[in-house]
């Protein structure tokens, strides 16, 4: 199974902890309201009496409840921390700023995180563009790491065992199709002499994106980009858009106390 596919399909864990998130996840992220045992199963790909035990575990705490039909349903438990989670989370300072960049440019705008354990990313936060033919991204959906800009921006900042790592495991991967591991270091090696990245027909096609990195703890897990159709991405403009993404970024990361962008602010 390839790396790519790991991301796709959450292999069955076997601690308590991991199962129960399971168990979350795909009770979350469907669109059904409420779930049978064998249904859970079904989607989790595990025995119905292993998942009993586990919304039994998760039901002590409040995390799931069982409705009055019967049926199994996200508990309330799991809505409060998730809403004082969110409070907490550092890139809610994010919305302000995706707001003005997408102001700025009329396009939609984007916020993106990388898990370096799932090798995957994700879009967390969006501002939508103001024209009526606009990038919708899916937020709270974890993708693989294919080379769209958002990505690029934050692997290209990544430690070079790592992205080589991900290079021989066949990621990021074009829309074209797989690059060597050479020319994908290449593409690295330019991404942080521009800081910035550019993406067209990579993980959407259809669409182009410019991408910079958010600098967290002197590490970058993030990025911010613009993204939009193709027919509306100028190459004579892309310097120009680059710029209002690359200092979003970096306002991003000032604000969020990374010490290496409060020191390039003093020089």
């Amino acid at each position: 199974m390839s790396l790519e596919d790991r991301t796709r399909t959450t292999p069955r864990e076997r601690n308590p902890v991991a199962s129960i998130v399971r168990v979350l996840g795909a009770m979350a992220e469907s669109d059904e309201p409420s779930f049978g045992v064998r249904e859970l199963g079904r989607l989790l790909d595990s025995p119905p009496s292993s998942v009993q035990r586990i919304l039994e575990i998760g039901a002590d705490v409040s995390l799931v409840t069982m409705s009055p039909s019967g049926r199994w349903e996200l508990g309330w438990e799991l809505y409060r921390l998730a809403s004082l989670a969110q409070r907490k989370h550092p890139f809610q300072a994010a919305t302000e700023i995706l707001d003005e960049l997408s102001e700025t440019t009329g396009e939609t705008t984007l916020l993106t995180v990388y898990d370096p354990h799932r090798k995957a990313r994700m879009y967390v936060a969006t501002a939508p563009g103001r024209r009526s033919v606009r990038f919708v991204p899916d937020l709270f959906k974890w993708l693989p790491l294919q080379a769209a800009a958002s990505a690029l921006a934050i692997i290209a900042y990544r430690p070079e065992q790592e992205r080589r790592e991900l290079y021989a495991a066949g990621l990021p991967i074009f829309a074209q199709g797989r690059q060597t591991g050479k020319k994908l270091e290449s593409l690295m090696t330019s991404v942080r002499a521009d800081g910035y990245a550019l993406s067209h027909d990579q993980a959407d096609v259809g669409a182009s994106a410019v991408a910079a990195p958010i600098y967290t703890t002197g590490e970058v897990q993030s990025s911010i980009a613009v993204a939009m159709p193709n027919q509306r991405f100028d190459h004579i403009s892309a310097a120009d858009l680059a710029q209002h993404v690359t200092r979003a970024a970096q306002d991003l990361s000032h604000r969020l106390g990374d010490p290496l962008t409060v020191a390039r602010g003093r020089t």
